[in-house]
């Protein structure tokens, strides 16, 4: 039976306030972001996780960049541009869905539409090319195989939020990633991404903190370290294995070709 997750979403924070509330108010799990889930444009909870970190740690200019949305319905910046009027941009490498997402767009200036496949060694260019400030609010990486190693290349901004996909079928406490070559594209198998020990590290390295993965094991969400004091120790992010759409459960096995690598320093 398939799942409305919406309502799910929305029952869940319907619950979380009434826990909450029997606490005198006291955020659940001393700061754990998963009773703010909500899903409005986002796959899963990704919105409310999003409203409530940028209400702890605050806004600069209001901007956004994001790629793997495909054709505009469902994304994690979709609420701050259709909704708050943020200014960002919108990368998607498929030309159909990237037609879709460019004539969405076509009377917002503020938002640009580029038709790419962001790689490490073009990912400072398409951002660079966007003006906008360095110091983005919201990065969202979902590319569904390298997005550990592009955000690794970027140093073109140094955002506020950044929300990454990662493969929560992993060992989180190994570091281990999908290769960056040869290139391939995702057979819908739970061959893909990265562990979550491997985006922590990677994390630290440009000086982030994992605050938050999302309840269906999606997305990890790291804030600078000079604005991560409103959240729990690193330590204290729960941990998630695969409940994509609720089902308790992930993508099919692999069964082909390719292997994960360590991660090296």
């Amino acid at each position: 039976m398939a799942v409305d997750t919406r309502v799910t979403y929305l029952a869940l924070d319907a619950l979380a306030r009434r826990y909450r509330a029997h606490a005198a108010a006291r955020p659940a799990r001393d700061g754990d972001l998963t009773p703010f889930e909500l899903r409005v444009f986002s796959q899963n909870g990704e919105d409310g996780a999003i409203e409530e970190i940028l209400a702890r740690i605050g806004t600069a200019e209001g901007s956004f960049v994001e790629f793997g949305v495909g054709g505009g319905g469902e994304g994690n910046c979709v609420f701050l541009a259709d909704v708050l009027g943020w200014r960002g941009l919108f990368m998607e490498g498929h030309p159909q869905l990237q037609a879709t997402l460019a004539g969405k767009y076509r009377h917002r200036p503020e938002v640009r539409t580029v038709h790419a496949r962001v790689r490490p060694d073009t990912i400072d260019g398409l951002v660079g090319a966007a003006g906008l400030p360095a110091e983005l609010d919201v990065l969202s990486i979902d590319v569904d195989g390298i997005d550990l190693w592009i955000w690794r290349a970027l140093s073109a901004a140094r955002p506020r939020l950044v929300v990454i996909e990662y493969n929560a079928g992993l060992d989180p406490a190994a570091a281990l990633v999908q290769p960056l070559e040869p290139p391939r594209e995702w057979d819908g198998t739970d061959f893909f991404g990265a562990s979550l020990g491997a985006l922590r590290r990677v994390g630290r390295e440009k000086g982030y903190r994992l605050v938050h993965t999302d309840v269906t094991g999606v997305n990890a969400f790291f804030v600078r370290q000079d604005l991560a004091a409103p959240f729990p120790a690193d330590e204290a992010v729960p941990v998630r294995a695969p409940n994509y759409f609720f089902s308790g459960g992930g993508h099919p096995r692999h069964t082909g070709d390719g292997a994960y690598e360590e991660l090296n320093d």
